[in-house]
């Protein structure tokens, strides 16, 4: 791994290595070693999460480590038993990379990819000591295996050696977690739509999702007074039936003649994939456990389940944001977590920018983000000259306005005055080198997630508890459906930062090149976490405050009705005087004066700066028992 890691492009990376990175190596090395043993010695070892940060040759090193065992495999031929390994990265091109990276240090062909971009033969599965998948794949054979289906499962595991007895997971596992939801509304939709035909035909299936839809309008308190969240049943308490041909036969109704009395093939398929999805939800709470949850003025019946396989053999995962993933606390007593040089990174040349701010959830970003994209072109433009190379990531949402050419043929993206500009939007943005080139990165609101993401992660890691469900409580954490929240946006926050040019390393000391990161973060303690966060998994980074604010400041004005607007107009109608707080109390009924004394003190407040501009000025009284005026001037 020194020698890939600092022999000059082409053979090598040309990069800089110091003891923290080769200690680093040789315990990624030693972990997949054990992990190997355990699983052929039949040990369900637990999942191995090391921390590698960002730019340290993790994927590199899984690379080596895979062609060496490869050709060690090859070498101990029939006096050992070989090693084969799977490994599983975020995206596709991943995956191809790492296939023709591992062929190419081995010399020969000994690793495919199996991913719907490129699917590999039986044949070559079985020869192959590695096979290369997608987080996906790796998820969908979990499905798969749930189903008694265990044929995908089996084709990624065994080869010529036998079982294989290496997973390498590279990067934090994407969608861990199956989510399965549906509102009263969309169940109703579907019950609306059953034809006669279909009713005859699946009397079960269609009782079991009428009954569903009356339970759970049964947790719906008409004086809105109902709890945030309810156990329905328990997993293996509810009624099952063969949902799989009664999901059929609703897909195939013409719903675009039934429900707008007109042919559309659009309105149709989008309309029956939209019942085929309430009823894929029913079926996977009656499978599973269900709960009521209640969002807004929204009534849903959840479930979720684990959609990657636990028993995976030789589990390793190397995840640059596991210290704060939240993920690895639930696995429990199922993962440990090696430690690693904690000094292998320095970012001492990265300024991060931060500015604080309200409003930058999903909807209020894309609301407002037009009135908004002047002010954040003028706040750049102030903060980095023209030379410089901007990454932007925002909400798909705003990401399909900001790139969207107006009338006048350009998009706000490319309005901005740069050498360089792009866009990514949260949820495809992790593990991507799209933007690795780039010296800015600019966060423009925050991925907020339902309060059912954390609720679906527990149980499904943990089981399904009525009682945590009503009192958030685990282990330390009051509400830990806070701290998971909290600590999933720090990932994606950290994950986002990363994508720029601070991920590579110039020197032996774990520099990285010069970079600015403008960041609006919300003015609440998730806020201060997540800055907590990024400064520990990101050390020596420089923290600065940006002077920025995404909206302008908003006229504060007296409320109509509230006694500082009767005041006000009280005054108005005044003759040139003086008159007594006292005075003022009486005239208007007020039941003290306190809080009227503290804000005539204070000069910023509204109330204070409207009587300022029609010439009133307040003179408080010094010394016990003296009393207080309002002058007005004439």
């Amino acid at each position: 791994m020194h020698w890939r890691w600092t022999t000059p492009n082409p053979e090598g990376l040309g990069q800089h290595a110091s003891p923290d990175l080769v200690t680093l190596w040789r315990i990624m090395g030693e972990n997949f070693q054990i992990a190997a043993i355990e699983a052929a010695t039949g040990v369900q070892s637990p999942w191995r999460i090391l921390q590698p940060p960002t730019g340290t040759g993790k994927t590199q090193g899984t690379c080596v480590y895979a062609a060496m065992q490869a050709t060690f495999n090859r070498e101990t031929e029939g006096a050992l038993r070989p090693v084969g390994i799977l490994i599983a990265t975020r995206l596709k091109e991943d995956a191809d990379r790492i296939r023709d990276t591992i062929n190419t240090l081995a010399g020969r062909g000994v690793a495919v990819v199996h991913h719907s971009g490129s699917y590999a033969t039986p044949e070559q599965r079985h020869e192959s000591d590695v096979v290369v998948i997608t987080h996906a794949a790796f998820g969908n054979a979990k499905r798969d295996s749930k189903s008694l289906d265990w044929k995908s499962w089996d084709r990624l595991v065994s080869w010529r050696g036998g079982d294989r007895l290496l997973t390498i997971i590279d990067e934090a596992l994407a969608n861990v977690v199956d989510e399965s939801s549906a509102t009263i509304e969309h169940l109703e939709f579907v019950i609306s739509q059953i034809s006669p035909e279909v009713k005859s035909a699946f009397p079960q299936q269609v009782a079991l999702l009428e009954q569903v839809h009356q339970v759970l309008r049964a947790y719906i308190d008409p004086d809105g007074v109902e709890c945030a969240m309810s156990m329905i049943w328990e997993e293996g308490s509810a009624p099952v039936a063969d949902f799989t041909p009664f999901i059929s036969a609703m897909y195939a109704l013409p719903y675009d003649r039934i429900v707008f009395d007109r042919s559309s093939t659009k309105d149709r398929t989008r309309l029956a994939e939209r019942v085929a999805e309430t009823l894929t939800v029913v079926r996977a709470c009656l499978e599973q456990f269900a709960y009521y949850a209640k969002s807004g003025k929204w009534h849903s019946i959840n479930t979720a389940a684990l959609a990657v396989p636990l028993d995976a053999p030789g589990p390793v995962v190397l995840d640059a944001t596991a210290r704060v993933n939240f993920l690895w606390d639930l696995f429990g007593e199922r993962y440990e977590r090696p430690v690693v040089p904690g000094h292998a990174r320095d970012y001492s040349s990265v300024s991060l920018h931060v500015a604080r701010g309200a409003g930058i959830g999903k909807n209020a970003m894309a609301n407002r983000i037009s009135e908004r994209m002047p002010r954040i072109k003028k706040a750049l433009e102030e903060a980095i000259g023209p030379e410089r190379s901007v990454f932007l990531c925002v909400h798909k949402d705003v990401e399909d306005v900001i790139a969207k050419k107006s009338k006048c043929g350009k998009s706000w993206v490319e309005k901005l005055n740069f050498r360089e500009c792009s866009v990514g939007h949260w949820g495809a943005v992790d593990g991507r080198n799209t933007w690795q080139d780039c010296d800015t990165a600019v966060i423009l609101g925050l991925p907020y997630l339902p309060q059912t993401w954390a609720t679906n992660m527990l149980c499904a890691l943990q089981g399904a508890d009525d009682k945590w469900l009503q009192s958030p409580q685990w282990k330390q954490h009051k509400n830990v459906r806070k701290v998971m929240e909290q600590r999933q946006m720090s990932v994606s926050v950290i994950q986002a930062i990363n994508r720029i040019c601070c991920r590579h390393v110039i020197d032996a000391e774990g520099h990285c090149p010069p970079a600015d990161i403008f960041i609006v973060l919300p003015q609440d303690a998730m806020g201060d976490a997540v800055l907590d966060d990024i400064k520990a998994d990101m050390p020596g980074i420089r923290v600065e405050p940006w002077g920025f604010a995404l909206d302008p400041e908003k006229e504060k004005k007296p409320r109509i009705g509230s006694s500082h607007a009767r005041l006000i107009a009280y005054m108005s109608k005044l003759n040139a005087g003086t008159v007594s707080l006292s005075t003022v109390q009486h005239d208007l009924q007020l039941s003290s004066v306190k809080k009227l004394r503290e804000t005539l003190n204070n000069a910023d407040h509204p109330t204070t700066e409207a009587l300022r501009d029609m010439g009133v000025g307040y003179v408080p009284g010094v010394g016990r028992g003296s009393k207080s005026y309002l002058v007005k001037a004439a």
